[in-house]
């Protein structure tokens, strides 16, 4: 097992066995520190912003310190829109148990359905890593590679991996193929009714 490999894996025990900790234990301030800490073990943000809404789902206004201190923790883990919504509740009363910061990363919070489908579905971490392998497999003439990539584009709303995924593929001065651009479209119509 590689070094990176095996770091990743003892930050998602830690993450699992301070979780376990945090649903006996809800308050437990240093269990969420910790859990947060194993988050930025990790690669991406979703698992930082997870941890990250467990601590604003359990303390209020009175706990501003802790939640200052866990956003600072955070910093440059967590996208511009993210950190400024956490910052804006930092003074606030605690979250209300779903809410639009939570992830599946989160134990104690949980996301709420006015995030759009592709969110519920799959994180921005994980479109940006199905983006990736789908502009590989473009590239390799790997044709169900990339019929799965667009059939996960299509079935999961995940208009941010295909449109990363399509500008790679314009990038490289190659042409949209024809069931690329139906995906394309497909999304494009899906936006427009939601």
């Amino acid at each position: 097992m590689t070094a990176p490999a095996s770091s990743s894996l003892l930050a998602r025990l830690a993450m699992r066995r301070h979780a376990r900790r945090l649903l006996r234990e809800p308050l437990d301030k240093a269990a969420h520190l910790a859990r947060l800490r194993a988050a930025l073990e990790l690669p991406g943000a979703e698992p930082v912003q997870g941890a990250l809404a467990d601590v604003f789902r359990c303390f209020g206004a009175a706990d501003e310190p802790l939640k200052r201190s866990a956003l600072q923790l955070s910093h440059g883990r967590l996208s511009a829109h993210a950190a400024r919504w956490f910052a804006a509740q930092a003074t606030q009363a605690a979250l209300p148990a779903l809410n639009p910061l939570a992830t599946r990363w989160s134990v104690l919070a949980h996301p709420s359905a006015d995030i759009s489908t592709r969110a519920r579905r799959c994180g921005v971490d994980d479109s940006r890593q199905l983006a990736e392998r789908g502009f590989l497999a473009f590239q390799a003439g790997d044709q169900p590679g990339q019929s799965e990539f667009l059939h996960h584009c299509v079935t999961c709303h995940d208009n941010l991996a295909f449109m990363l995924a399509r500008r790679a593929v314009r990038k490289s001065g190659a042409e949209l193929p024809a069931d690329w651009a139906a995906v394309s479209l497909q999304l494009e119509q899906n936006r427009e009714l939601a």
